[in-house]
């Protein structure tokens, strides 16, 4: 994975959160932040999902959590990864990147992606990819100041039957 430059982060001294990995008890939390941007997981599902998350050995999630409150998230990442033939190595794919919008220009990003990231260049990933909304806002702006590019391929979904 290459070296790219990246936006300073916020003096530590300032911040009032944490970075740690999510746990199978941020299911509550985790899945109300969710729902707060519209992806609302039946009740009867989370516990199964958190499970598989937290546990799959090819996915790495971290949650920004209060500093005074362990279960008060502000913020999650979570980011798969496997090998794959074409590129001769692994690929990481960011699945799930999201900031409660009152915690947002805190630098809890900036930390959250260089957790990301640095975990993704440990496992020799030769490649991070994400999908991005098309009309261009500043997530677009920030992700490039950590050298990801638009290559202009569309996903295509199938839907479950």
């Amino acid at each position: 994975m290459a070296q790219t430059s990246q936006p300073p982060a916020p003096a530590a001294g300032t911040k009032d959160y944490r970075i740690r990995p999510l746990k199978r008890g941020d299911r509550d939390a985790a899945f109300k932040l969710l729902a707060s941007e519209g992806w609302v997981v039946a009740a009867n599902d989370q516990e199964l999902a958190i499970s598989w998350v937290v546990q799959h050995p090819e996915i790495e999630s971290f949650v920004a959590h209060d500093v005074a409150a362990y279960s008060r998230l502000y913020a999650m990442i979570t980011m798969s990864h496997r090998p794959q033939l074409r590129l001769g190595g692994r690929v990481a794919s960011i699945d799930l990147f999201l900031i409660a919008p009152e915690q947002r220009h805190k630098g809890i990003g900036h930390d959250l992606l260089s957790q990301a990231l640095a975990r993704a260049q440990a496992l020799g990933c030769k490649r991070v990819e994400m999908m991005l909304p098309e009309p261009r806002d500043e997530r677009h702006a920030f992700f490039e100041s950590y050298g990801f590019v638009n290559n202009a391929n569309d996903l295509w979904v199938r839907a479950r039957t």
